[in-house]
């Protein structure tokens, strides 16, 4: 596996209201420009982008459900069936998501 000459940003996790787990990069940690989210469920591969988008809250305490200040992020959709998932950045390399039960 390929890793980046800096680490990954810290991400977090927030689910919209129909259930969807998003990974989310706060906007002022790194520019998300080319960056997808490879996505597995059950025997299906998805690659999904990074789009730069509203969250709510402070800190880690994120949420895509309105309680809290607004801010920009940016933000992929992992889904609710995912097995496993992993950040692609551009430069080829790829990253498991951690963290989060898949």
């Amino acid at each position: 596996m390929d890793w980046p000459a800096r680490p990954l940003p810290t991400y977090h996790f927030a689910s919209d209201a129909d259930g969807v787990r998003h990974l989310i990069i706060d906007d002022s940690d790194a520019d998300c420009t080319g960056w997808q989210v490879e996505v597995r469920q059950r025997e299906q591969v998805d690659h999904r982008p990074f789009r730069r988008s509203v969250v709510f809250g402070t800190g880690s305490q994120v949420n895509l459900r309105g309680h809290g200040p607004a801010r920009r992020a940016w933000t992929a959709a992992i889904g609710w069936a995912a097995n496993s998932a992993h950040i692609l950045l551009p430069d080829g390399s790829r990253h498991p998501v951690q963290g989060f039960a898949l």
